[in-house]
């Protein structure tokens, strides 16, 4: 097919039928016939045929496969916790300290940074955990699920022990950054020490990240979020006036577990996670010859590891639970049975929304097309700001941070190099604007997919707040804006800072787009004190 707007259009009408119908995979299934009529030249025959031949594609695909392993892991991991009575021993515990909603959603928020190491684990236990709380204090559902959606991909992506990591320094060593002369190196250095340098740069994660903490802390309220919280505070509906829909949680809660039976699945899995990645890349500690660095950038089956820690996790804590008599030998089946019932919908989503994904990154190309927008001829100043729009709108469209990294990196790296006008293997003195550029995309990419009403994390973390995900996509939307807005700012700044030292190419793009965002959602605060 022609590479024109029409590749961008698939996208467009999702986002219209997901606000016009409220129902997200009907929506979703009208966006993927969309997008096959188009990429087949709507041919009638060619359209099925794409479609069964892409969701061949994500149905046998090993990463996939092991995602959704890994989703029915966590699920049973909170069907444990709430059998033995974890979650309300959590809930306890904490309650004793929450005289309010404000201390609450602090207390949420504290959580998702203990699960950093994984956004699906942190968007899908944190909701769960923290539910029954917020619902005593009137905190409406979409609010949680802001709360769990928002430090879920801003703190991954700057965390660098994760499997985030190991996907981005792959991806920049097979896309012209390296030490190995004998390939296609644009610029000569360590990947993995490039993305450690490009961490400062990723603004929007630390916008985010500070503008949540001061909405939490300054009972910052308005747009739909704020209609939500005022229905919740005067009529006790925490689903914006709707009718409450009946969250599939386990029957067999129990109300006497301990904080042992809440860390013990949690912590086994985070340990589980940090230690195969490690061991899977060959970490010296693990006879390996590798270093933190080398092991993480040589892991190539993240995903395989974390299913892997997801059984390990299981397999412990159902062994922790017997043997403090917590549950018997003929629950244990309940457990994967209801681990189905709460994944269900999220990995029907998923389905729905990574084969769509697949033909509008492979058939349509509107990555590339995006891409070249942007790749004219202009000052290399601005390519930081025009990567980071590019970047959002791009992981808006698709829904997929990884995606979007994938997509952009192949066109940025030359891009910049070529800008600077510079010979290539260059290094990295040389291109001082290529972290901010990096910075940017992942930047972007984290932005597009915490804000499109398609992607994974939405879902899911919409999914174990017991929000509509349409609701939680419309009502965080103007609660990102200041911090999309500041970050655009941030990285304008940042191109023509470049080259300074890291203290100003840093500190002064960060600190004068953070004071803006700040100014900007206390000038957007409309609840009356």
């Amino acid at each position: 097919m022609t590479n024109t707007w029409l590749v961008l259009l698939p996208t467009i009408i999702v986002i219209v039928s997901a606000f016009t119908l409220r129902r997200l995979n009907t929506s979703l299934l009208i966006g993927l016939v969309s997008a096959a009529l188009i990429a087949t030249d709507f041919s009638i025959f060619k359209t099925p045929l794409l479609i069964l031949e892409r969701l061949k594609d994500r149905l046998t695909d090993s990463d996939q496969l092991l995602t959704f392993g890994f989703l029915l892991t966590i699920g049973c991991l909170v069907t444990i916790v709430a059998m033995t009575g974890g979650a309300a021993a959590f809930a306890r515990k904490i309650t004793k300290r929450l005289k309010d909603a404000r201390s609450t959603e602090t207390s949420s928020l504290f959580l998702s940074m203990m699960l950093f190491i994984d956004d699906y684990m942190s968007n899908l236990t944190v909701g769960y955990v923290m539910r029954p709380l917020t619902d005593k204090f009137k905190i409406p559902r979409a609010k949680l699920a802001y709360l769990v959606h928002s430090l879920t991909g801003p703190l991954i992506i700057i965390a660098p022990i994760t499997s985030w990591s190991a996907m981005i320094t792959g991806q920049l060593d097979a896309n012209g950054i390296g030490l190995d002369l004998a390939e296609k190196v644009q610029v000569l250095a360590d990947p993995y020490y490039v993305y450690l340098k490009s961490i400062p740069f990723i603004f929007y994660s630390f916008l985010t990240i500070a503008s949540i903490f001061f909405i939490v802390r300054r009972k910052i309220s308005f747009g739909p979020m704020g209609k939500h919280e005022e229905i919740a505070e005067k009529e006790g509906n925490l689903v914006g006036g709707k009718e409450e829909v009946e969250i599939k949680r386990n029957h067999h809660e129990n109300s006497q577990g301990t904080l042992a039976d809440l860390f013990v699945p949690i912590g086994t899995l985070i340990f589980s996670i940090i230690t195969g990645l490690l061991y899977g890349g060959g970490f010296w500690l693990f006879g390996g010859d590798k270093t933190l660095a080398g092991a993480l950038q040589g892991n190539k089956d993240s995903f395989l590891t974390l299913f892997i820690s997801g059984l390990i996790a299981i397999g412990i804590s159902v062994i922790f639970a017997l043997v403090r008599k917590k549950i018997s030998l003929k629950k244990i089946p309940n457990i994967f049975v209801n681990s189905g019932k709460i994944m269900y919908e999220p990995i029907l989503m998923l389905i729905l929304a990574t084969t769509l994904g697949l033909i509008i990154e492979i058939d349509l190309q509107a990555g590339e097309y995006l891409a070249g927008i942007i790749s004219g001829s202009f000052s290399i100043k601005f390519l930081p700001v025009s990567l980071f729009i590019a970047s959002t709108i791009c992981g808006l469209a698709t829904g997929t941070s990884w995606g979007t990294i994938i997509i952009l990196l192949p066109t940025a790296i030359p891009l910049v190099t070529s800008l600077s006008a510079v010979a290539v293997p260059t290094t990295l003195d040389k291109v001082a604007i290529l972290l901010p550029c990096l910075g940017a995309i992942f930047s972007g990419a984290v932005c597009g997919d915490h804000v499109s009403p398609i992607s994974e994390t939405t879902i899911m973390a919409s999914t174990s707040s017991g929000s509509n995900p349409i609701d939680h996509a419309y009502t965080q939307f103007p609660y990102a804006m200041p911090a999309i807005i500041c970050s655009a700012l941030a990285f304008l700044l940042a191109g023509y800072l470049a080259g300074y030292s890291s203290w100003i190419s840093i500190f002064v793009p960060f600190s004068i787009s953070l004071i803006v965002c700040l100014i900007l959602l206390a000038l957007l605060n409309k609840k009356k004190k």
